[in-house]
């Protein structure tokens, strides 16, 4: 029936209530579980029960704008920061750095021992490019299950992720609500008048040259553009061309925000149901030992840096949890504690930002360079 057909229009209209129906369950739960959470089980129960079509932000007609809206909120993050505070969160990139250096030993230990070191492989922690690398040599060598593993790993790893995320988010958030805090600082950096450059496409425009500087910089330099956007956004606000708050002067921040989170819920439409059935058992073992390696290693290491336990534990879901989700839940939290617009940004800086640039560590440098040392071993 033509009525029903998951056209552009259609499609968009059921993300937008999945993601509606995910943030009233997120909040009926207290916050305890976050919105973008529930709209991807969600998602994940229409696909499996025929009624949702899996790449329906493809049919949305969301799939190509994504990437630029994800370069466009890493340089905004990027810019949220002073050169000072990036260079003193040098203890988060060791946090999150040793952190999946846990994750890893606990699989190994345990998947390993257990299964071989071919399933360890397949359950390594990561984002997709990790996961790519090692579907590619499990797949020159026809071993399904390292396959099957490592695609449930990476569309499942987020159900343990984010609820630890969010509950460690939420104590952070509300032991630095009660320390004092810049926020006159933070409300004269966003009342600055702008003059030359307030125009009404001016702060978009600035957005799209960092994102598109960041891409063709990656095709010169082959360092990813994620990274470098999160650098430029930090270059380009010490030299006074983006503010610390640009996303919300480009006044489209919540349609930015809306590509985002359906591209955090289309990746839970790979999930088959066949797959779990095959594989359950294995699968529960690699996210526990997972979670289990990065709680301690994170809290270990967090005690020794001097950072507080709920933001180390934090930190150590990052992989697990991985971008955009990891600021989304940040800001979902934050925005649920305060509604003064200063103490948002303030705690936004100070916890979404160490997520993004953790997660920069693991998810982008870490697990690729993981996966692509890794994968030879199976055999």
């Amino acid at each position: 029936m033509e009525l029903l057909e998951f056209d552009i229009l259609q499609s968009g209209v059921v993300i937008l209530l999945l993601l509606s129906a995910g943030e009233l369950l997120g909040r009926l739960c207290r916050g305890t579980v976050p919105g973008i959470l529930m709209a991807g089980v969600l998602f994940v129960a229409g696909c499996w029960s025929g009624l949702l079509p899996a790449d329906l932000q493809q049919l949305a007609g969301l799939a190509q704008l994504t990437p630029v809206a994800i370069l466009m909120t890493i340089a905004s993050m990027g810019a949220s920061m002073s050169l000072r505070q990036f260079a003193a969160n040098w203890r988060v990139a060791a946090v999150a750095a040793m952190t999946y250096i846990g994750q890893v030993l606990a699989v190994f230990l345990v998947i390993g021992g257990l299964f071989g070191v071919n399933m360890a492989v397949g359950g390594l922690p990561g984002g997709m490019a990790a996961a790519l690398i090692v579907q590619e040599r499990a797949r020159t060598l026809g071993y399904d299950q390292v396959i099957v593993l490592s695609v449930l790993v990476l569309t499942t790893q987020a159900l343990i992720g984010c609820p630890v995320a969010a509950a460690c988010i939420r104590r952070e958030a509300k032991r630095l609500r009660t320390l004092p805090g810049d926020a006159q600082a933070a409300t004269a950096e966003q009342s600055r008048p702008r003059r030359w450059k307030d125009v009404q496409y001016g702060a978009l425009l600035r957005l799209y040259i960092a994102a598109w500087a960041a891409s063709r910089l990656e095709m010169l330099t082959g360092v990813s553009r994620y990274v470098l956007a999160l650098l430029i956004g930090l270059a380009l606000a010490s030299v006074g061309f983006l503010a610390k708050d640009e996303m919300a002067r480009t006044k489209s921040d919540g349609f930015l925000f809306y590509l985002l989170m359906s591209s955090v819920i289309a990746g839970f439409g790979s999930a088959k149901p066949e797959m779990f059935g095959q594989m359950l058992p294995i699968l529960v073992l690699t996210l526990a030992a997972s979670t289990a390696g990065a709680i301690l290693a994170s809290t270990l290491t967090g005690r020794l840096l001097g950072i507080s336990v709920p933001m180390s534990m934090a930190l150590g879901m990052n992989v697990m949890v991985g971008f955009p989700m990891n600021m989304l839940i940040s800001q979902e939290i934050i925005e649920g504690l305060t509604e003064d617009a200063a103490e948002r940004q303030r705690l936004m800086n100070e916890i979404a930002a160490k997520m993004v640039l953790g997660g920069m560590v693991t998810t982008t440098f870490l697990a690729t360079l993981a996966a692509g040392l890794l994968a030879p071993l199976m055999h």
